[in-house]
């Protein structure tokens, strides 16, 4: 199967692991603090309606019967990061303690809030929770979050 093109501007990165991988050109530096936190991630896009709209339309010449209208409307101007589990929930908990970005990690509803969701799985007969959280938040709060990276790597150095 072919894969999708890459369609935001984006710069190759070493993982903390030695992979090479292509991230998000606004997602480089939220990525870049994470993994010097320790936390990993498995994805991130810096706008997933955009990217979720220009993969739809590189496979118009398929048939399809998923337009995805719905979908990229509801994810237009949202940015994503993809963790396992346990490493969402650690950076949701270091959040929380960050007064600029506490308040709208816990606002699941409101027009800036976050929202955390994991898919559930179903294989032969069994249901299980999915390996990575999926955290969707306002592209527009991304110089935020690096700012509050910053603050987290601040802090756990001066300890």
């Amino acid at each position: 199967m072919d894969k999708d093109p890459l369609i935001h501007p984006h710069q190759p990165l070493i993982t903390p692991t030695g992979e090479e991988v292509s991230i998000d050109i606004r997602m480089v530096p939220v990525v870049e603090r994470l993994w010097k936190i320790g936390l990993r991630t498995t994805a991130c896009c810096q706008d997933v309606g955009e990217a979720t709209r220009a993969v739809r339309d590189s496979r118009r010449s398929a048939p399809s019967t998923y337009d995805g209208a719905g979908f990229i409307a509801y994810h237009d101007g949202y940015a994503l990061l993809k963790m396992p589990r346990e490493d969402a929930q650690t950076l949701a908990d270091l959040l929380g303690r960050i007064p600029a970005l506490s308040a709208v990690i816990s606002d699941r509803w409101g027009p800036e809030g976050w929202r955390m969701s994991v898919p559930l799985l179903h294989n032969d007969g069994v249901t299980q929770l999915g390996a990575d959280a999926w955290i969707h938040f306002p592209k527009d709060q991304i110089p935020a979050l690096t700012e509050a990276l910053d603050t987290v790597l601040s802090e756990a150095s001066a300890t």
